[in-house]
């Protein structure tokens, strides 16, 4: 989705993060956006008692940190490696002073996939007060695969107990739910790294369900 960050990876501060290293979330604040070439970490929270809360997954090509480049907050919530990662970090003043003058293309890709990640949050918080737990599935899966090149598989590098927990769901009603998808012919073959998509479209319709954002 931020693949022309590519373009400009020569500017960039390389940082390798190996599987389950933390990347910031004591409260700092982010004097820049990160983009990650190779792959995928997670946004976490946790409550004062310890429960963790998975807020969404970054797969490759794709930006973070960009809400708080913007508002100036300190980040509490951490960012951490599913698999060894590799990410790029640009400072607020290479930004500003050189490559947004320069490649104005990048502004306006940050831009969209702000809006993008909005709208993927307001749908996780809708899910929140949703009984449809099928509807909460299919989202997830339309998210996954609007990240990936190839739309008709998934190939999401977490486990289906992540994606149960990221939906706030024990692993059964998520496992009888992908049995059903799979059943009705909207879904094929799932097994613990590919997730087969047949029908995307009724995928879709089933993730929308009574609102769209």
């Amino acid at each position: 989705m931020c693949g022309i960050w590519e373009s400009v990876i020569s500017y960039g501060t390389r940082l390798t993060i190996k599987e389950n290293q933390q990347l910031f979330g004591t409260g700092e604040r982010i004097n820049g956006i990160y983009y990650i070439q190779k792959g995928i970490l997670r946004l976490e929270s946790y409550s004062p008692d310890g429960n963790q809360a998975i807020l969404l997954y970054v797969p490759e090509k794709n930006l973070f940190g960009d809400a708080a480049y913007f508002n100036g907050m300190p980040v509490y919530a951490l960012y951490r490696a599913v698999i060894d990662s590799v990410v790029y970090f640009f400072s607020r003043e290479l930004l500003e002073s050189v490559l947004f003058p320069k490649h104005p293309e990048l502004q306006r890709n940050l831009t969209s996939f702000l809006a993008y990640k909005v709208g993927v949050l307001l749908h996780h918080l809708c899910d929140l007060q949703s009984t449809d737990v099928r509807g909460k599935v299919c989202r997830l899966l339309c998210d996954l695969a609007q990240y990936g090149k190839n739309k008709a598989e998934i190939r999401p590098h977490i486990t289906q107990q992540e994606m149960a927990l990221a939906l706030n769901m024990h692993r059964a009603t998520f496992n009888r739910i992908i049995s059903e998808l799979r059943e009705q012919g909207i879904l094929g073959k799932v097994t613990k790294k590919r997730i087969q998509i047949l029908d995307l479209n009724r995928l879709v319709e089933m993730a929308e369900g009574t609102y769209a954002l």
